[in-house]
């Protein structure tokens, strides 16, 4: 590793970012998630220069490898925010090999990981083989294909993240409501529906960070104490990304979540069991329900929003992380991952 990227001092980060003008799938509203991406990479620039760091913030739309061309692997990191690319969440696995073909270090989980994380279907056959818990599921590439997912169901896209595509419509509790859900999603968002049982009880969030012996951050609930409905107490994209909804005010983040220590621990144990079994590496969010005292999985989300107002920065800063430090953390361990990939490969010659 280069003096520049040995982790003493002062470091050069490439602040690499999501540049998303127009939606190519799904609701013109979906561009929200999309465009926030800019925005987390100022903040992030703006706390790494802060730091004494020597920042350079680079958007990209669709070609990676023209954006990294002016900078050296031997002097920059990359802080990867790259969310998608030309408007496909489903390309953002790709980001991260092109970067190591370049001999960049950079923050955040490699592509294989990335990639199996944005398949819920897959996730969840992963989480089951080992033993974790998660809601049970159907995925569903026509509304008029056979379904044995109890009622209630929670019905949205099969290969997106944000709560794309989930509104307060995604809850469904008979037949014909999960039949035109299902055809909304396959049509509007080109893809299978996920169809999956939902439980109605209390829902967490658990930021995790590292690499081989990753840390748990302070739980955060989601309270849906304002939400009347059970069937409504769901985060839909309108409660993540539309700052002047009802939903978005009334669904705050608790952090740290007032649990019993017997169902805290049953909850980081079951998060740390998903971020090792899905190769998530630097920083990761795992997002669980609880029922009878029992944790299911419902995500797990490698390279979560690190927005100012999100949930990982929330974690942190009750862990005693601005978002600047947090950040500077995340960098850190991206160095420390990419230390020990050169190692074992120099070992393996």
């Amino acid at each position: 590793m280069s003096p520049a990227l040995s982790g003493a001092g002062p470091l050069s980060v490439l602040v690499l970012y999501t540049q998303v003008d127009a939606v190519v799938k799904g609701e013109a509203i979906d561009l929200i998630a999309d465009q926030e991406t800019a925005r987390v990479a100022r903040e992030i620039a703006s706390g790494l220069q802060s730091l004494g760091h020597r920042v350079a913030c680079v958007g990209v739309a669709r070609d990676v490898e023209r954006a990294i061309a002016p900078f050296s692997a031997d002097e920059w990191v990359v802080f990867n925010l790259c969310e998608s690319l030309e408007g496909e969440s489903a390309l953002e696995h790709t980001v991260p090999p092109l970067l190591e073909k370049h001999g960049f270090l950079y923050t955040g989980s490699p592509g294989p990981t990335i990639a199996a994380c944005l398949d819920k279907v897959g996730t969840k056959e992963r989480l089951l083989a080992a033993g974790i818990r998660t809601p049970r599921y159907a995925l569903l590439s026509s509304p008029g294909e056979p379904c044995d997912v109890p009622f209630p169901a929670l019905v949205k896209p099969s290969q997106e993240d944000a709560s794309v595509g989930i509104s307060l419509d995604s809850v469904v509790s008979e037949p014909r409501a999960l039949q035109r859900q299902v055809a909304y999603i396959v049509e509007r968002y080109r893809q299978p529906a996920l169809v999956e049982e939902f439980i109605s009880g209390r829902e967490f969030n658990a930021a995790i960070w590292g690499n081989e012996a990753p840390e748990p951050l302070p739980l955060s609930e989601i309270s849906y104490a304002d939400i009347p409905d059970p069937l409504h107490r769901l985060l839909t994209y309108e409660s993540k990304w539309v700052e002047d909804s009802y939903a978005y005010s009334h669904t705050p983040g608790i952090c740290p979540a007032p649990v019993s220590p017997e169902l805290g621990e049953a909850l980081v144990q079951t998060a740390l069991a998903a971020y090792r079994l899905m190769g998530c590496r630097g920083y990761a969010r795992v997002d669980m329900r609880e029922r009878d005292g029992v944790p299911y999985v419902l995500e797990v989300n490698p390279n979560p929003s690190l927005a100012s107002d999100g949930g990982f920065v929330r974690a942190a800063r009750v862990a005693g992380f601005d978002q600047a430090r947090m950040a500077e953390r995340i960098l850190r361990f991206a160095l420390e991952a990419g230390q020990d990939r050169r190692t074992s490969r120099r070992q393996s010659m």
